[in-house]
């Protein structure tokens, strides 16, 4: 499939990818991905026998499932709701609970959302914490850390819009560069002449010797060169905590 971008398209099928036992009657299929692209949620699916729980948890970030088949409990901070087909929850970060399978004949299966790629669990009984995207069995690639290029860009006055569709110009730029996965234009309210650009890589190598190392750089800063006030000041972040 071509689209001219790095990252391209797929089509996953839960039935042939590698299935986690959870230990509890549970299993779970990882679907979307930090490895296969992933950049802003992660999602997949668990099948749980008939009377399996998994145990109460925690996650750093919002989780929200609907189910797919069978019956369901959840139990959201202490108070448990019954769940058919197609029900969804929406439990927010750091909220104690848990699912299980209301029958004791039939399977249950839901499907569920991260709202971050830096999703962890906890568990509250015995204190275990991992990352969501460290669990999945049977994948050779490891998740993704995304380097992030965050540009400070002064503008001249009155060059504000022409800036923006410069930006949103060059989009292309940086999506078709290998490595490049997300970016973000951001406005000061204090000083509107004033961006933060934050460009998501896989690695420094990607943006220093592979973006600037390029044609779609000079590309870049020719778009930019008419409205901004100074080169940008560009310095490099990673993701240390994520907590809600």
């Amino acid at each position: 499939m071509k689209t001219g971008i790095h990252q391209q398209p797929l089509v996953l099928r839960p039935d042939e990818l590698p299935a986690r036992d959870r230990g509890t009657g549970a299993h779970t299929v990882s679907l979307v991905t930090s490895p296969r692209g992933a950049t802003g949620f992660l999602n997949g699916i668990t099948t749980f026998e008939p009377g399996a729980a998994i145990g109460h948890h925690i996650h750093n970030v919002a989780e929200s499932v609907i189910v797919l088949q069978g019956d369901a409990v959840v139990d959201i901070d202490g108070e448990r709701t019954p769940l058919r087909v197609f029900d969804i929850t929406f439990v927010p970060a750091n909220i104690p609970h848990h699912f299980e399978n209301a029958s004791d004949s039939a399977p249950m299966k839901i499907f569920w959302t991260y709202a971050s790629v830096e999703a962890t669990r906890t568990l509250l009984e015995s204190g275990e914490h991992t990352r969501i995207d460290t669990e999945e069995r049977g994948s050779a690639a490891s998740p993704t850390s995304l380097v992030h290029e965050v540009a400070r860009i002064t503008v001249r006055p009155g060059t504000d819009e022409e800036f923006e569709a410069a930006v949103l110009a060059a989009a292309p730029l940086f999506q078709q560069t290998k490595g490049a996965r997300t970016l973000v234009l951001e406005r000061s309210h204090e000083d509107p002449l004033e961006y933060r650009l934050v460009v998501g890589w896989e690695s420094l190598d990607d943006h220093l010797r592979g973006f600037r190392g390029s044609p779609a750089f000079q590309e870049w800063r020719r778009l930019i060169a008419d409205s901004v006030a100074a080169l940008p000041e560009v310095t490099h972040f990673r993701n240390v905590l994520t907590a809600f």
